[in-house]
């Protein structure tokens, strides 16, 4: 079954690159595009349902972040990956905080575009090297008291989260549940005072856990 994908970005030669880019793999399908914010939300209101949303930050109207935050209230089941060219971790931020399931740039790959959509699919998210390094914000010193808190399997599943495995993949590696995983991520997230996956990614990445 193709995952079905609505383009959201008010450049008309952007949404035609990447619709280009995703009709040329097997397991997508563009149901439908919108130029901003207003005019996405009214598509999934009136009934057209994705399963992904690859939408920009920047737009006219109702801007993506905006947009993002109502998907997630209104429509949870929808995934909204964000797409832009600002490399700013306060942005990057603001969209995970919004719901985004990943954020990518625009000159990202269509291999790494794929990635992000099958792991977003597969109930993860994905941020790449390039988009946690620009979330960097605690300082070294902290980070390295509060890794060493961390029991060797905590550690281990932080590498593994890290590298954008699922709870699944993980679990299998591991020879556990993949609810087992998602309690040890709740944890790490907790005992290392991060929000969310992408502060895992982050803090694994400047200590060269991975």
């Amino acid at each position: 079954m193709r995952v079905k994908i609505i383009l959201a970005d008010d450049h008309h030669l952007v949404r035609q690159g990447f619709r280009s880019l995703l009709s040329g793999h097997p397991g997508f399908e563009i149901i439908a595009e919108a130029a901003n914010g207003n005019e996405l939300i009214a598509l999934v209101d009136h009934g057209i349902k994705p399963d992904i949303v690859l939408m920009d930050v920047e737009m006219p109207e109702l801007n993506g972040i905006e947009a993002c935050r109502i998907l997630s209230r209104d429509h949870p089941a929808i995934r909204v990956l964000m797409i832009s060219m600002l490399n700013d971790k306060d942005v990057i931020q603001e969209a995970v905080d919004a719901g985004a399931k990943a954020y990518l740039f625009k000159n990202t790959s269509i291999e790494e575009l794929s990635q992000a959509i099958q792991q977003v699919m597969n109930g993860s998210t994905y941020f790449g090297k390039e988009i946690a390094l620009a979330m960097l914000s605690k300082s070294k010193k902290e980070d390295a008291f509060a890794l060493s808190q961390l029991s060797d399997r905590e550690i281990e599943i932080l590498k593994l989260i890290a590298e954008g495995f699922s709870s699944t993949e993980i679990g299998s590696k591991l020879f556990i549940s993949p609810r087992t995983v998602d309690t040890h991520r709740n944890n790490l997230i907790q005992k290392l005072k991060v929000n969310g996956i992408a502060g895992l990614i982050r803090l694994a990445i400047q200590n060269k856990i991975i």
